[in-house]
């Protein structure tokens, strides 16, 4: 079996306790891909029925404002599950871009067609909802932090549950995450090193 593959079915038994009697079956649903660094996995006004798990680098979400600025909704690492639910649940074109921070390896499913196998089968649809409720919950958490913390707060918090992405991800990108201009995190940083 595939590296990558075995690192998807080790994080599915741990994280989301699949079970599943038929991974062989299951695994015919995906297939790798590689990204570039800065290189698209989709972009706005795409089509996607795909959703896929990351074995190696970091993703971005990020949408572009009216003023045509870059503000990064998430950045995703090694271990995770994403696509664009709302693409490949009711049809609708991306409404933001997926982009390589990092050249990447994935391992990739179409939605419909998992779905369809996953219909009449209760374990891979215990992990479908398992898997879409985790992606809610986490994005939920994640935003009301981000609403509801003044700039301090919000880059403590990132501190304390992102270390791993500080000396991977350019300051830039986290400042657009945490909603601040790159001088005003230069100076948290700096006041937080003190």
């Amino acid at each position: 079996m595939d590296l990558h593959l075995s690192k998807m079915l080790t994080m599915l038994e741990n994280q989301f306790n699949a079970n599943l009697t038929e991974w062989e079956k299951f695994l015919d649903f995906f297939r790798l891909q590689q990204l570039e660094e800065g290189e698209h996995w989709v972009r706005v006004g795409e089509l996607c029925e795909d959703f896929f798990y990351i074995s190696e680098g970091i993703v971005r979400i990020y949408y572009v404002d009216q003023e045509g600025n870059e503000v990064n909704e998430g950045f995703y690492d090694e271990g995770k599950l994403l696509g664009p639910i709302s693409s490949f649940a009711n049809g609708a074109p991306c409404q933001y871009f997926i982009q390589a921070l990092e050249p990447c390896t994935l391992v990739v499913a179409n939605y419909p067609q998992f779905h369809a196998y996953a219909y009449d089968k209760p374990e891979l649809l215990r992990f479908e909802i398992t898997f879409m409720q985790s992606l809610f919950v986490s994005n939920a958490k994640r935003d009301a932090k981000r609403l509801l913390s003044n700039g301090e707060q919000r880059y403590r918090w990132f501190c304390r549950e992102y270390p791993h992405f500080l000396e991977r991800i350019p300051q830039y990108h986290i400042a657009s995450f945490l909603s601040m201009t790159p001088v005003s995190l230069s100076r948290l940083r700096k006041k937080s090193l003190e």
